[in-house]
């Protein structure tokens, strides 16, 4: 299309864009006049004359258009330049009125087709050129949607006052490349040069896209088919080499043979036309084996994979030509084949499997899905469409099903060392990763920057709400060449992409990711702007091809690198990466987005009750201001985990350059505000790196400490350096750890790994990151080391490990999952009254390695897993779960009443059904973690956990180590109830004379076990003492003492008093000391908590029932603990016949132990008073036709006993409910009911309607409940809480419904069952913590309890929450 316009040179662009049909629609209606009309006119001579105008060259057509379309020339009606201009100057101006969008179905139908001039059929590139000046008074939309989805690529011209909202929806997006605005028509002459060169550039990308897409084909073949199955095989042969354009330029096709060894017949570059080919498929004779001769696929794959794919045989890969391996199996295979299948297809291969006997199982391992076939028979249609089909069809994995929120930036090197071919693989791409996202404006977005020297957004968050359009332009993405300035382009990224102007939805909480592709080195600065964009929440992944430099990456990828990484040597690679990268988005969207493990460490953290913390700081010369400010970040993140206070946790920080400076002691800060104000305050001073000297200085901090605290407590040093010390560390690290000191060593960017791993003498406790940013995620892991021990302490359970160690595991692997399985293990309590153990093995079979009853040692069972011997068969997932499901019930060693978790590590996808084997399962109560490594699929992996939050995805084996910690707290935390945290509590201790010195120790014992369930505090839990007998004395009250440690101290110093057991008159005495005067808390709602101990008889046993009675009227719960000759009647009188507080035993010593049947008990007395008092709480429940009968009347029911966890009145907690399906129906307002009954009344007798799921619409309607006229007490600061339940996806949007809610300080809660996008619900909630999931409706009770903590916990949405 060459553009050689009067007396110009050629444009360069045009040269090469030779070939095109091009069709004007001309707006002429009445509006524009005659001598506008004139200048429309010129600048058509002025386009038309620059181009190279020939029947096979560029073609014109013109319509012009009014109310009524005229069809002035076709495509084919003027082949020559001289009667194409000649029709140019003289078509007449029809004036009329502007019926765009008529004109446009009018261009598709009667000039885009073959009898019109059209040549898509023959790959040329359709262009439409659209000029109008106005309004259209029909639509546009639809007709300009038809006529770009035939693959014509719209540009668009306005004038004046045109419409150009209008004229966006007619062109191609993005409109900064396909549409142009003047203000009148003499400006035309100015836009022809700048309109050519950006239609020249599309026509060439345009016609590099539609090319056609040959590709290498080789077959590989069974030497030990029957003789007529190789002749089959030689005529599926014959057949495609007729039927495909074989060619040196088009198709290529191989073959070899394969037996002990590969045989290579013809590779790919043995002939270069079609005859040759088909003479040498006649010279194809098979291979006739040895005896026994074994048959190795396995080893063939890898020989193919190394010898026939290569360029010197004559692969195209490096040339963007598609690969294919056909191969052919008789039997299974006589070596492993997973690894070598693996591999090939890792590098850009599609296997195509066809059995002539092999099993499926094998194909399945062996070829890419879903080209697997079980007969030969017809074989060659299928596979020549196979061959033909130029896109494969993107299905979404499971992964990418589930992540469907996010804005994603593809930030794109178009510099010259790339090149235009291997910019045609960049394209190819991006459109299959984009094409494997759920791409739509209320789903994944896509944003696309290129750079070079400069940067440029070609597509906006906001630019495409149509994915198909999406992927056509990423096909014809412009390519530029030039310099290479990626920091440049990270820059422009964060500050003109990633905002809410062009698209982004980061103050929704939608994650921001951004994917950067380059080839080389940076000319600038990568770190800095790569460190900005991450600190402003979005993940970077780095894709380096060829030359990039690996340093450059690490700088630019988000932590930990190797998740975020990636790098192939050539840009044919790219393909193989299609599919990893993929994934790893997908993975991490959907982690990031639904992971509470921030909830989970918080409290486990809270348990911890006493530590003394110390941070020692570089503060040299080489950390630049930003990265101190991460590092005082990561310490205000830490410090916000722990119970900070004199009693509790202490924190002090010492910074350092040449020489330590101790900027605060353990006992400046006693509460987390001052501490995180004296954190902000810390000022960098600057100097060198003298670590060792630093660490020695700690000594005498820690010996103050013991001094100030009066007892040893765990004490514990987080060292952050970001260089190597000038001195020596190693002594000066052993005189710290000999002191007891647990110590963490944080190295950043230059730090020394060796000189690390001595600081903290452990390389579990050694820690390394590339840049101050990443040290958020390393928090988690420390804090997490920190807090397990005490949130495990008393932990009791079944764990039950099911573990994958099919032949897809090598040897090395499967002793990864056997140290991972140790280590998790080395972090729980294990004991025949603690926690059990059982593992599993399974392959296409199962073995029992060990039940929860065998081993109650970790010596014991790491011996026997140690022992395990690999099975090495194939995947039986369902098999193994209906096997492993019998071992947690009683008869074979599990504990039903007690906490069940079954840990599933596989590494592939199931070749059975899970779904219908987990849900039985986990219906039995048992807790379900999965654990994905390398080709496990996430979709399967979620059907047998039920929720994402227990579903875990890892790129490797080695990746399982980072996944230690975090799974041996979450099983410690995952109970309902962890410490008691506030309460007033009085043991009232039977000293009678049957009660010896021993049995007197064990009452001590037992109250001391009893207090190391709780949380001691003066704003806490508080203790008192009472001993009775003949005669009854309080030896503490509630206000006497105010640390656990005190408390114990007078435990200890407790003196049997002997005498009678006169309980009744010690019950009255009792009452009086839960006053104010004594301590007592209940004007505050502090639960109050009698707990009598008694081993007999009461002497006055007439007078229990008065001071009990009492004792409940004052809301006082007494627990009744009765020991050997303990009467249970007494115990249940005193009880309020409440058996949940009544306990007993037979025995002193196992009253010793009986603190963890009360614990539980204890903790969710305690637990019931609500932080929101007063709250206006809404409900909206989903009455959609997908839930059945049975499962509306549970969710009633369960809405009903949600209220009744409630104090509902007036003043205190108003209700308000509505229902939606398609519709939204009300049912009452929060000032229509102010009664319990009434309210649960109204909700047990609602009925449902049945219909579609429009969440947003519903999230729209309700806000209105939140209005004063409708009883809400918004104005007066009173918390505003809705509380969705679902059972569905949504059929609208919801995001701009949920951004509403929380604009009015709405907290929103939701409750998903079954199969519902979390992603959708997260949106809503607005934070992972007020999103709950059940896998049925019968499980919502088991969430009840954490339902309602949960709304008494919360506070106020804040964005980035």
């Amino acid at each position: 299309m060459c553009l050689q316009a009067e007396g110009e040179h050629t444009s360069t662009e045009c040269a090469k864009a030779s070939v095109a049909d091009m069709v004007f629609l001309v707006d002429g209606s009445s509006s524009i006049g005659i001598s506008n009309f004139t200048e429309v006119r010129q600048f058509l001579r002025s386009v038309v004359t620059g181009l190279d105008i020939g029947p096979d060259k560029v073609r014109i057509g013109l319509a012009q258009y009014s109310d009524e379309t005229y069809q002035e020339f076709l495509l084919k009606d003027h082949m020559d330049k001289t009667s194409l201009l000649e029709a140019v100057d003289t078509f007449p101006y029809r004036t009329g009125g502007t019926e765009t969008g008529k004109a446009i179905d009018f261009l598709r139908t009667q000039y885009f087709t073959k009898e019109a001039g059209s040549r898509a059929g023959q790959r040329v590139p359709q262009i439409a050129v659209v000029i109008t000046d106005g309004d259209s008074t029909d639509d546009v939309i639809a007709p300009a949607q038809r006529l770009r989805q035939q693959g014509v690529i719209v540009f668009g011209i306005g004038v004046g006052a045109a419409n150009l909202q209008e004229l966006e929806s007619i062109a191609n997006r993005p409109p900064e490349r396909f549409l142009s605005s003047i203000s009148n028509y003499a400006a035309l002459k100015t836009l022809k040069d700048s309109l050519l060169k950006t239609v020249c550039i599309s026509v060439e990308d345009q016609k590099q896209a539609l090319a056609e897409r040959f590709a290498d084909i080789f077959f590989l073949v069974d030497s030990g088919v029957t003789a007529a199955e190789f002749q089959q095989i030689r005529t599926i042969l014959t057949r495609l080499a007729n039927q495909l354009n074989i060619g040196a330029s088009a198709y290529r096709l191989g073959w070899a043979q394969y037996g002990q060894d590969v045989k290579d017949e013809h590779l790919l570059n043995a002939h270069q036309t079609k005859i040759e080919t088909l003479n040498d498929v006649k010279r194809f004779r098979q291979r006739k084996l040895q005896p026994n001769e074994p048959r190795n696929l396995g080893k063939a794959l890898m020989y193919a994979s190394t010898n026939l794919f290569t360029s010197n045989a004559g692969s195209r890969a490096e040339q963007g030509y598609r690969q294919f391996l056909v191969v052919i199996s008789g039997k299974d295979s006589d070596d492993p084949v997973y690894r070598e299948s693996r591999l090939i297809k890792s590098s850009g291969i599609t296997v195509v499997g066809l059995s002539l006997g092999a099993s499926m199982q094998e194909m399945r391992i062996v070829a890419t899905p879903p080209y697997i076939y079980q007969s030969i028979t017809n074989i060659v249609p299928i596979m020549r469409a196979a061959f033909e089909t130029e896109e494969a069809e993107t299905v979404l994995t499971g992964d990418c099903k589930a992540a469907k929120l996010a804005d994603i930036v593809f930030i794109v090197d178009e510099s010259g060392s790339i090149g235009p071919l291997n910019f045609q693989l960049v394209r190819s791409f991006l459109h299959s990763i984009v094409n494997g996202l759920e791409v739509s404006p209320s789903r994944v977005r896509v944003g696309i920057v290129m750079y070079n020297t400069t940067a440029t957004a070609q597509v906006y968050l906001n630019t495409f709400n149509n994915k198909d359009e999406l992927l056509k332009y990423i096909k014809i993405l412009p390519y530029q060449g030039g310099g290479t300035n990626t920091g440049e382009a990270l820059k422009f990224a964060l500050e003109k992409v990633f905002i809410k102007q062009k698209g982004s939805r980061k103050g929704s909480g939608v994650q921001q990711v951004a994917v950067v592709i380059t080839d080389g080195e940076s000319q600038d600065d990568v770190s800095t702007p790569a460190a900005g964009l991450r600190r402003a929440g979005v993940t970077v992944y780095a894709v380096g091809v060829k030359d990039a430099n690996h340093a450059q990456l690490v700088e630019m990828a988000s932590y930990p690198p190797k998740k975020h990484k990636f790098i192939v040597d050539s840009f044919a690679k790219l393909k193989s990466l299609e599919q990893s990268l993929q994934k790893s988005l997908c993975q991490n969207i959907l982690r990031s987005a639904i992971s509470v493990r921030g909830n989970a460490i918080k409290e486990g953290c809270v348990q911890k009750d006493e530590a003394d913390i110390f941070f020692l700081i570089d503060q040299s010369g080489s950390i630049y201001p930003n990265d101190f400010k991460d590092m005082k970040k990561f310490m205000i993140e830490f410090l916000n985990t722990f119970r900070i206070g004199p009693q509790h946790v202490r924190i002090g920080v010492v910074k350092y350059a040449d020489s330590p400076d101790l900027e605060f002691d353990l006992t400046a800060h006693s509460d987390v505000k001052s501490l995180e104000n004296a954190v902000k305050a810390i000022r960098q001073i600057g100097g060198g790196t003298e670590t060792g000297r630093a660490l020695t200085s700690m000594v005498p901090h820690y010996d103050r400490a013991l001094v100030t605290r009066g007892h040893e407590v765990p004490k514990y040093l987080v060292v952050i350096t970001d260089g190597k010390s000038v001195d020596e560390v190693k002594v000066p690290a052993e005189q710290v750890r000999v002191q007891g000191v647990t110590v963490y060593a944080i190295g950043v960017k230059s730090a020394d790994p060796v000189e690390l791993q001595e600081i903290a003498g452990d390389p579990k406790r050694t820690f390394f990151v590339n840049h101050f940013d990443a040290l958020t995620p390393i928090k988690d892991d420390i804090v997490t080391d920190i807090c397990s021990p005490e949130a495990c302490r008393d932990i009791q359970g079944d764990i039950f490990f099911l573990t994958d160690t099919s032949e897809s595991i090598d040897e090395e692997e499967f002793q990864k999952i056997k140290d991972f399985m140790k280590s998790v293990i080395s972090k729980s309590t294990i004991g025949e009254n603690k926690v059990h153990v059982g593992v599993m093995q399974f392959s296409t079979s199962y073995n029992l390695e060990f039940p929860l009853n065998q081993y109650y040692s970790k010596v014991d069972i790491s011996r026997a897993i140690d022992d395990m011997k690999q099975m090495n068969e194939g995947t039986s997932t369902g098999k193994a779960i209906n096997e492993v499901s019998r071992y947690f019930d009683a008869a074979r060693g599990g504990h039903p009443d007690m906490r069940q978790n079954l840990i599933l590590i596989t590494n592939g996808l199931a070749q059975d059904e899970v779904k219908e084997p987990a849900l039985a399962l986990r219906n039995k109560g048992v807790v379900v973690y999965t654990i994905g490594v390398v080709d496990a699929n996430t979709n399967q992996l979620l059907e047998i956990s039920g929720s994402a939050k227990r579903t875990y995805t890892e790129w490797d084996f080695d990746a399982l180590k980072d996944l230690e910690n975090e799974l041996a707290l979450e099983l410690c935390t995952n109970t309902d109830c962890k410490k008691t945290e506030k309460a007033d509590i009085i043991f009232l201790v039977d000293g009678s004379k049957s009660i010896t010195l021993e049995k007197f120790r064990s009452m001590q014992k037992f109250m001391s076990s009893m207090v190391n369930q709780t949380i001691v505090g003066k704003d806490l839990t508080r203790f008192g003492v009472i001993l009775y007998s003949t005669a009854h004395k309080s030896v503490f009250t509630l206000k006497q003492y105010s640390s656990k440690r005190e408390v114990l101290k007078a435990i200890q110093e407790l003196k049997r008093p002997s005498g009678d057991t006169y309980t009744g008159k010690a019950l009255k005495y009792s009452l009086p000391f839960f006053n104010k005067d004594n301590g007592g808390r209940a004007d505050l709602n502090v639960p109050q908590i009698l707990m009598v101990i008694t081993d007999g008889d009461a002497t006055d046993l007439y007078s229990l029932v008065e001071p009990s009675v009492a004792l409940r009227e004052n809301r006082i719960s007494v627990f009744s603990i009765g020991v050997e000759g303990a009467n249970k009647t007494q115990l249940e009188i005193m009880a309020g016949n409440d058996s949940s507080k009544v306990f007993y035993v037979d025995s002193f010593k196992a009253l010793e132990s009986l603190y963890k049947n009360i614990s539980q008990v204890l903790c969710d007395t305690t637990k019931q008073v609500c932080e929101k008092q007063q709250a206006d709480l809404v409900f909206l429940l989903d009455q959609s036709g997908s839930i059945k009968q049975e499962d509306y009347t549970i969710m009633k029911k369960f809405t009903s006993d949600l209220v009744s966890s409630f104090k509902v009145s007036e003043n205190l907690v108003r209700v308000g409910l509505a229902q939606f399906n398609s519709e939204f129906q009300d049912e009452f307002d929060l000032n229509k009911f102010y009664s319990q009954d009434v309210v649960n009344k109204n909700i047990l007798s609602m009925t449902q309607r049945g219909g579609g799921t429009n969440i947003g619409q519903a999230l729209d309607s309700i806000r209105g409940y939140f209005e004063a006229s409708r009883g809400s007490r918004r104005s007066a600061g009173i918390s505003q809480n809705l509380v969705l339940i679902t059972d569905g996806e949504s059929d609208d949007d919801v995001e701009d419904a949920a951004d509403h809610l929380r604009a009015l300080s709405i907290e929103v809660f939701a409750i998903s069952i079954g199969n519902v996008h979390d992603l959708e619900l997260l949106q809503i909630t607005g934070a992972a913590k007020r999103l709950f999931t059940v896998n049925n409706f019968g499980s919502l009770d088991k969430i009840k309890q954490s339902v309602v903590e949960t709304i008494c916990k919360s506070k106020l949405y804040k964005a980035g929450e």
